[in-house]
């Protein structure tokens, strides 16, 4: 009597559980790498154009948008990167990161709030222009110094100072509370708190009624 033999099994161990890999290039990732980027910079606008307001209140919410836009700026460019940077160019990157986020805050505070500070935001919002792009051309991977010298270097110049110049002469119109100024007509205008109301004489009494004589006419 012949038994088959039942071939061997070779049992393999339990394969330990795995975590997923974390996707650099999934939508979560990216959303939350720009998030940081856009919130830090929406901070530093608020902040940068409202500090006159409350300085103390609004150095606070610039350095916490910096501190914000700095996060951004680790996760885009160390986290997510497909290559992390050498030592010296994260210290470069990190510093030309937050001059980017305040010249992009600079923009953004300037045109948003020119009608609360027209004189601050004429200045501000050219030199966040010219700020921003000096900054992401030392920032970017791809960006030489030579791109500083370029035409479309020049025209970014140019769009800085047109509205240097425009937002100037806007400003001038424009009061330190917001409204324009009237140089129209005076009609209307309320007297001085200060000034007594000026007394106009009683309107002058109708002439009095003939008196009667106690006569009546007679026809003869």
């Amino acid at each position: 009597m012949t038994t088959v033999l039942e071939p061997e099994r070779h049992q393999t161990p339990a394969s330990k559980h795995r975590r997923p890999a974390f996707d650099k290039k999934s939508l979560p990732a990216r959303y939350s790498g720009q998030m940081l980027y856009f919130l830090g910079a929406a901070l530093i606008a608020g902040a940068v154009v409202h500090y006159p307001i409350n300085p103390s209140l609004y150095a606070i919410i610039c350095v916490v948008g910096a501190f914000v836009f700095l996060l951004g700026t680790i996760v885009n460019e160390f986290v997510l990167a497909e290559e992390r940077p050498a030592l010296s160019q994260a210290v470069s990157l990190v510093m030309f990161s937050l001059l980017l986020s305040f010249g992009v805050g600079l923009v953004g505070g300037g045109i948003q709030h020119f009608e609360q500070f027209p004189e601050r935001s004429a200045w501000m919002t050219p030199i966040g222009l010219l700020m921003s792009y000096v900054a992401f051309v030392a920032k970017d991977s791809k960006g030489r110094w030579r791109h500083l010298v370029t035409p479309f270097a020049g025209g970014v110049v140019v769009l800085a100072a047109l509205a240097w110049l425009g937002m100037t002469a806007l400003a001038g119109t424009i009061g330190s509370d917001g409204h324009s100024h009237d140089h129209g007509s005076t009609t209307g205008t309320p007297a001085k708190p200060d000034q007594a109301p000026v007394k106009q004489d009683p309107p002058a009494k109708a002439p009095a009624e003939p008196a009667e004589d106690g006569h009546t006419s007679h026809s003869h």
